[in-house]
């Protein structure tokens, strides 16, 4: 492949004594090498791919992922935004050095941390026959509606989906707020992410001290076997900080 033709994909920025694995590989078919360019104390993870080839397919973000989260199980690294891809190397530096400080302040920050997520997803059935309990405008609704056809009784069916829809949102305020309440004290900081289906109970990001991880997944099962039979949870990590970083200034 002639020189012109290949650039750099950066997969993110660590402290400059971190250098990739034997068996570290990027994305690409057969996998890319992985190197680092250094610059002043930092420096950054990279691999050679084809100018002429679009990335985005499923392996290729795997593989980005695949690497990121590996590093941060053992060093900091602030995860570039995936697709980020220069010509050539100088680019690199140049981004090192115009943020040198801010870049160090951020791996200092995060040393000994990794990101986990958790998102809780209701069983459909469990919440709504809650919220036909408890709500009574809903249960007189519902009551309405039963055995009747569609047409007769659509006014009914669009005002019950409305207050289903409420009641589920207002549900998962209360209860993204408690799993955020009983996770605070094996934590660093979150985020609350914005929901990804209507049924969701709780989507949130946490930092987590990688030597807490333990005290961390058992207050997480506190919490599971609370919404036992209502929500489904689900743990993710450890991963890289993906949202603990300044994503604006790593693509400047």
């Amino acid at each position: 492949m002639a020189e012109q033709d290949t650039g750099l994909l950066v997969y993110g920025i660590v402290p400059s004594d971190v250098e990739p694995t034997a068996d570290a590989r990027g994305v690409g078919d057969p996998p890319a090498e992985v190197t680092v360019i250094e610059e002043d104390g930092l420096a950054a993870l990279v691999s050679p791919v084809p100018l002429d080839q679009p990335l985005g397919r499923p392996a290729d973000l795997a593989a980005y992922k695949e690497l990121l989260d590996g590093t941060a199980q053992v060093a900091p690294v602030l995860p570039v935004r995936f697709g980020t891809v220069v010509t050539r190397p100088k680019a690199v530096t140049e981004l090192l050095a115009g943020h040198h400080d801010a870049f160090l302040d951020e791996l200092a920050e995060l040393e000994g941390l990794a990101q986990f997520v958790v998102h809780a997803r209701y069983v459909e059935r469990a919440v709504i026959s809650q919220i036909l309990e408890s709500n009574r405008e809903a249960g007189q609704l519902r009551d309405q509606i039963h055995g009747q056809p569609q047409d007769a009784v659509r006014g009914q069916r669009i005002r019950l989906g409305e207050i289903l829809s409420q009641a589920v949102e207002l549900r998962r305020e209360q209860d993204t707020a408690h799993l955020v309440e009983a996770l605070t004290e094996t934590t660093v900081s979150h985020l609350v992410r914005p929901p990804s289906h209507e049924q969701d109970a709780a989507y949130v990001a946490f930092l987590v001290e990688l030597d807490r991880e333990g005290e961390f997944e058992e207050a997480l099962r506190g919490v599971a076997e609370e919404w036992a039979g209502l929500a489904n949870v689900r743990l993710l990590g450890p991963l890289a900080a993906y949202d603990f970083v300044d994503q604006q200034r790593l693509r400047s």
